[in-house]
């Protein structure tokens, strides 16, 4: 029988996948040129300090969604130490929706804020 996860723990679940998509949508948006899924997982984790690592699990199936979604573009690139690679590029549309939930989330922080002074 699986163990169900108290409230706060479920809460930071969900909280955090949200997270994470946004997360991964600015992380790509820095990098114009495109960036692989190992350099996106290196960078969510360097510059959360740690709060949002990611494992290949967990990113993978997400960048899959956004490019499903048409907010990421993917192309092939020649490896000097192996297989080709997948470099994830922004597309337009992906910009679009990072800049809308960049807006949305500043308000929401900016609530919540509120709510805790």
């Amino acid at each position: 029988m699986k163990k169900e996860l108290a409230f706060e723990e479920s809460w930071k679940v969900e909280i955090r996948r949200g997270l994470l998509q946004y997360a991964v949508l600015a992380i790509v948006r820095l990098h114009e040129n495109g960036i692989h899924g190992y350099g996106i997982a290196r960078e969510l984790e360097q510059r959360t300090d740690g709060l949002l690592e990611v494992k290949e699990g967990t990113l993978y199936p997400i960048l899959h969604r956004l490019r499903k979604e048409r907010l990421l573009n993917v192309r092939r690139e020649k490896s000097d130490t192996g297989p080709e690679r997948k470099v994830y590029v922004l597309t337009g549309e992906g910009d679009r929706v990072y800049r809308e939930l960049s807006v949305t989330l500043s308000s929401i922080f900016e609530k919540l804020e509120a709510l805790m002074s």
